[in-house]
């Protein structure tokens, strides 16, 4: 699946909430690198980064269980959505607000994953006891 053998073993070894953490940590450094390639009118790697974003969502709108997830599934899909939206105006516009409206969309759900991965975490070494 991957080319590179340090990411395959990352994969291997990551719990699947450890994986979620690590697409959303992603995402922030693809958008800070977004930022500064429209500061710096470098519309490549602009490119490259929103593709990037936008490839991410889509991974984590796919993994979503809207039978089981109910109503957060809906409201995640909801929110992706609506980050893809503003991503597609930043890349035609070049507007770094476009993508700040991403980041201001994506960090409550990055913060609220790390909390339930860090209570997961804790559980399975209390178990472990």
């Amino acid at each position: 699946m991957f080319n590179n053998p340090y990411l395959q073993t990352e994969a291997e070894t990551l719990t699947p909430g450890q994986l979620l953490l690590k697409a959303y940590q992603e995402i922030f450094d693809a958008l800070k690198e977004a930022k500064e390639a429209i500061k710096n009118n470098d519309t490549i790697t602009k490119a490259k980064m929103i593709s990037k974003i936008d490839r991410i969502i889509s991974i984590l709108q796919a993994a979503l269980d809207f039978e089981n997830g109910g109503e957060i599934a809906k409201n995640l899909d909801y929110l992706y959505n609506t980050s893809k939206h503003w991503l597609l105006k930043a890349n035609l516009e070049n507007k770094i607000e476009y993508l700040e409206t991403v980041e201001e969309i994506l960090l409550p759900l990055y913060e609220a994953w790390q909390e339930v991965v860090k209570k997961e975490e804790g559980q399975v070494k209390s178990n472990e006891i």
